[in-house]
């Protein structure tokens, strides 16, 4: 997958193990000149078997956070 851009920052899905399960986390990077990487897991104590299964339930949170964005989320 490649990143989404969402205003200030870049995001993207993926998988990371922790202690032999995985869990889904979006990676956000602000753009530049800022080089901060946070990452933020898609549903607490949501834990996966297979770092796919992570791997896709991120891509699809990612996804639906750009929609969101796109459709004016964060707007005030």
């Amino acid at each position: 997958m490649t990143e989404l851009d969402i205003g200030e920052f870049f995001i993207r899905g993926e998988s990371r193990e922790v202690e032999g399960e995985f869990q889904a986390v979006i990676v956000m990077r602000a753009k530049p000149p800022l080089t901060t990487v946070t990452f933020h897991q898609v549903e607490k104590d949501r834990w996966f078997k297979t770092s796919e299964t992570a791997a896709v339930a991120a891509i699809e949170a990612a996804r639906a956070l750009k929609l969101a964005v796109d459709q004016g989320a964060l707007k005030s």
